[in-house]
């Protein structure tokens, strides 16, 4: 379970930029307004030709050029090195589309998340390096709602993914998350807990992460929060990625200053 949170004192478990607040949704960086789809509209069928060879052909693997493995993101360039992922987090379902009106775009030098819909769990990953020893920090501010996760992620890849979630209200959980076989995130908790280093409400923050063998560590603000042993997941590698939840209030409006990747 992630944190879902009713009220600032209320701990609740769950887990790309400025959203055209009126109705238009971009996740992937085009500022064009996207069409609604009709309500209960009927799933369409591709007809497929006979005469036409329908062999199977694996796309091309994707390459990044002049990518950085350690380095400080800004997001002040381009950003298809990050790759974004969408949960309905009513039904923990991964989806290909959105949940309400939500916009992730970088703009002015800042990554904002702007989910003006409930149940929305957005994460962006970056794609071209998978690490096994890292530390990931970074700045955020909340402009939104004082009720949503702001999380950090490290070794994602298709066995799962390691998550320390932080929580508007001062409340903290490192879980294990997996895409299950009927395409639902399913998490694990493996700690939590609180901290009065956390600025509630309308204010700026700096989360740190390190997974490095098998420990774990979040830092809050500069302090080290929480260091524990994974003795069961055993991750060895994956992505690192950030994520912003959103729950029952909305909206839910967080600026990322900055992510810096680097060794620990």
């Amino acid at each position: 379970m992630k944190f879902r949170l009713q009220n600032p004192f209320t701990l609740m478990f769950a887990v790309i930029t400025v959203i055209s607040l009126a109705c238009s949704v971009d996740l992937y960086g085009t500022p064009a307004p996207a069409p609604q789809p009709p309500a209960q509209s009927e799933p369409t069928t591709a007809v497929v030709d006979p005469a036409v060879e329908t062999s199977p052909t694996l796309p091309p693997e994707q390459t990044f050029t002049n990518a950085q493995q350690f380095f400080t993101e800004e997001f002040d360039g381009n950003m298809d090195a990050w790759k974004y992922l969408v949960v309905n987090g009513s039904k923990s379902q991964v989806i290909d589309g959105i949940v309400g009106l939500m916009s992730v775009r970088p703009i002015g030098g800042l990554l904002i998340f702007d989910l003006q819909g409930p149940g929305a769990w957005i994460y962006a990953t970056y794609e071209p390096f998978n690490y096994s020893s890292v530390r990931l920090d970074v700045r955020v501010n909340n402009r939104g709602s004082n009720n949503n996760n702001v999380s950090l992620i490290c070794r994602k890849s298709d066995a799962g993914w390691f998550e320390f979630d932080i929580a508007s209200n001062g409340l903290y959980e490192i879980l294990y998350g997996q895409i299950l076989p009927d395409n639902t995130a399913a998490y694990t908790p493996i700690a939590d807990g609180g901290s009065n280093k956390i600025k509630p409400g309308l204010q700026e923050n700096e989360y740190g992460i390190v997974c490095q063998d098998n420990t774990l560590i979040l830092y809050i603000n500069g302090t080290e929060t929480r260091r524990l042993e994974d003795k069961k997941y055993l991750l060895p590698e994956g992505k690192v990625g950030i994520s912003v939840s959103s729950f029952r209030d909305v909206p839910v409006i967080v600026d990322f200053y900055w992510a810096k990747i680097s060794q620990p």
